[in-house]
């Protein structure tokens, strides 16, 4: 009986002391992590080196800035074309073979089949007319076709070579395909400016204001794709600007940068909506829209659905908002950041930051009350593509930290 007592107690012994050693552990684990100190030269290993060639990561960077600026170029470009109406003067969808005309007898051709279609009937025009418009949305496609090449060729020669790891050869492929899919939806687009009988909401022959708004969608994508992963070849890792004191700043504007861009975006959508059906040529009066704070018309289409894109009452309505939205919300961003600790970079970006969004509200004042001409209209559209670039740097320089990185701050925050 003695000897099954003993025994038993032994078993015991040996079953608590695991766990006596394990919470023995922990104490001390806790005790290090109250006595350590943060070593700002620890080393930690930046995530991107695992997809790309360390020594090419400039190099790599620069050619999707490159590709970036063209996506850029080709927003502005495809501004042009529509408040130029030139986008339905090429009435064909070649995107690699089609000729731009070389003769009188090349331009007469191309000239009488543009006289088959909707637009052209309503609001006839001159040969010389018709150049005009032709060439800014050939170069419109061709800039397209090119930036294609731009991209793809390179992609598939680094890859080749090793300087791009096959994960990020995928990541990247997959923005190339985003880039083929964006060509078909311009064509998507232009077929219904072509196609007969034009919807109810549209005065003259015009393209869809929902395609449209889906064309510029997709390309603003692309370009936040390609300035996103550029920024992250460029960057500095994290471990070098994320201290103790600043990390839950650091944490507070990532918040408030992913709640800019959500603004930034419902700014864009409500700018296609605004183009898709001339909005910006009525109640062209500021601050006031013809002297009523909340105009009357809000919700006269039917469905309700319809009021949000071909309702031009309600489409500017929600464009004035929405902006002063998000110049008070960037505003109260850039104020916070100048009373921050956050890194230098993150600072000078929310600067720039508010520096644009005045001249974005200036430039739409400006157009609106001259109703949205050309020149007003592309200042404006350019300027907003500058707003979303800053956006995407602020957002990017609060992005989050590598998980070895963050893990090693929980000691000291």
């Amino acid at each position: 009986m003695l000897l099954s007592r003993i025994r038993t107690f032994k078993n015991l012994t040996t079953t608590l002391k695991p766990l006596q050693n394990n919470r023995y552990y922990k104490f001390s684990n806790a005790e290090a992590s109250k006595n350590a100190k943060f070593d700002r030269n620890a080393h930690f290993e930046d995530p991107v080196n695992e997809w790309v060639d360390p020594s090419k990561r400039w190099l790599l960077g620069g050619w999707l800035l490159l590709c970036a600026g063209g996506v850029y170029f080709m927003v502005l470009l495809g501004g042009y074309t529509r408040l130029t109406h030139s986008g339905l003067s090429m009435t064909k969808w070649k995107p690699i073979e089609y000729i731009y005309p070389r003769n009188q007898a090349d331009w007469e051709k191309e000239f009488d089949h543009y006289k088959q279609f909707p637009e052209y009937q309503h609001t006839p025009i001159d040969l010389d007319k018709f150049k005009k418009i032709f060439i800014v949305e050939y170069l419109h496609r061709v800039s397209g076709s090119t930036l294609g090449a731009i991209y793809v060729l390179p992609l598939a020669a680094f890859t080749a070579m090793k300087w791009i790891k096959p994960q990020y050869a995928k990541r990247l492929g997959a923005i190339g395909g985003l880039g083929l899919l964006q060509g078909l939806i311009g064509w998507w687009m232009v077929k219904s400016g072509l196609d007969r009988p034009k919807p109810e909401y549209q005065q003259k022959p015009r393209v869809s204001t929902y395609r449209l708004t889906v064309h510029l969608s997709m390309a603003l994508s692309l370009y936040s794709l390609l300035i996103w992963n550029a920024a992250t070849l460029f960057r500095k890792p994290q471990h070098l600007q994320i201290t103790p004191e600043n990390y839950k700043t650091h944490l507070k504007f990532r918040g408030l940068g992913i709640g800019l861009i959500h603004l930034v975006a419902i700014n864009l959508l409500t700018g296609a909506a605004m183009a898709g059906i001339d909005a910006g040529k009525v109640f062209n009066t500021w601050p006031t829209m013809n002297g009523q704070i909340v105009p009357a018309n809000l919700f006269k289409a039917s469905p309700f659905y319809k009021n949000f894109f071909e309702n031009v009452v309600m489409v500017q309505f929600n464009h004035r908002n929405a902006a002063y939205l998000t110049y008070c919300f960037g505003s109260y961003i850039t104020y916070l950041a100048y009373k921050s600790n956050l890194p230098k970079q993150a600072r000078y970006i929310c600067y720039a930051l508010y520096g644009v969004l005045n001249y974005q509200l200036l430039t739409g004042i400006v157009a609106l009350l001259n109703q949205v001409q050309v020149h007003s209209g592309s200042i404006h559209q350019f300027n907003a593509l500058n707003v979303l670039t800053a956006s995407l740097l602020l957002c990017h320089s609060v992005r989050r930290p590598s998980v070895p990185y963050r893990n090693y701050l929980k000691q000291f925050v």
